[in-house]
């Protein structure tokens, strides 16, 4: 038996903290239908630009074993950090109140998929197992949460871990829903 939920559950924690458009900027596509979320759309436009700045962030300013370093931390870096946090609070709880998930919709810019990217399956297990997908992005919420929270305390070692723990919360649901059949054992 797999266990893979519980890396799941990291995963969509990691997904909620980067799908953030704290710029105000037009309704990502995702966010087009309010009852339907569009799984390419969202991981494209919410939650990759937020992650990705955490991880560009955590390079620039690391200490010679990877961790956030307070001395390279300005008032600015920090408030990023918080700011890219609570962007993938928004895009994880877009993600876990949708009536419904679809892989990629049709009509828009994400309907081709990368090579290797099956979705009609990543649909299928998204029909037979909602409940956890939703479950995911609960638990990517609450663990950006705990970032923002140790960002605003500037708690170094605490958002190395939380930054660091935001992969394998992305490989989970990746485990799950997009590519399980690399993971089978």
């Amino acid at each position: 038996m797999r266990q893979t939920l519980p890396i799941a559950a990291a995963a969509a924690a990691l997904l909620t903290a980067c799908t953030a458009n704290p710029d105000g900027a037009a309704q990502p596509q995702a966010e087009a239908a309010a009852d339907v979320y569009y799984l390419r759309a969202g991981m494209v436009e919410q939650i990759n630009p937020p992650m990705e700045a955490m991880w560009n962030m955590q390079v620039e300013v690391m200490d010679d074993y990877g961790n956030f370093d307070p001395a390279l931390m300005t008032p600015q870096t920090w408030s990023e950090l918080q700011a890219h946090a609570r962007g993938l609070i928004a895009a994880a709880e877009r993600m876990a109140t949708a009536g419904s998930y679809v892989a990629a919709d049709p009509d828009g810019p994400y309907a081709d998929a990368p090579e290797g990217t099956d979705l009609a399956a990543i649909q299928m297990r998204l029909d037979a197992n909602g409940a956890a997908y939703r479950a995911l992005s609960q638990n990517m919420a609450r663990h950006a949460a705990q970032l923002v929270e140790a960002a605003e305390a500037q708690d170094a070692a605490t958002v190395t871990q939380l930054v660091n723990d935001m992969q394998p919360q992305c490989k989970a649901c990746h485990d799950v829903f997009w590519y399980p059949e690399e993971y089978a054992q």
